[in-house]
């Protein structure tokens, strides 16, 4: 993986910081029951991992941008990654407002 200079970090944690609150807007928006059919609940903690993992990599991209860019200890990958799922859970909360509908 190639090394990522600050201005490219600062973007990737813009990025972060806005698919965050979109994150937190949506796991507010949901009312959890026991009753939940079972997409309900996987898109609830869909979600959830999401915001979390989104959290995370945002946290670790904040530390390394003030570190030196030369032999820092936090790999880009140690953002990459969990900076990844929460695209892939932010694309998966996408689909279902593809087919969401208000029954009332």
């Amino acid at each position: 993986m190639r090394h990522m200079p600050s201005s490219e970090m600062v973007s990737l944690i813009s990025f972060l910081a806005v698919l965050l609150i979109f994150f937190s807007i949506d796991i507010r928006s949901r009312e959890s029951s026991v009753a939940d059919p079972w997409h309900m609940r996987l898109f609830e903690w869909t979600s959830r991992i999401g915001g979390i993992s989104t959290a995370f990599a945002l946290a670790l991209g904040w530390v390394d941008l003030f570190l030196p860019d030369e032999g820092s200890p936090i790999h880009v990958a140690l953002v990459a990654a969990p900076g990844s799922v929460g695209v892939g859970c932010a694309i998966l909360l996408g689909v279902e407002m593809l087919w969401q509908r208000d029954d009332t």
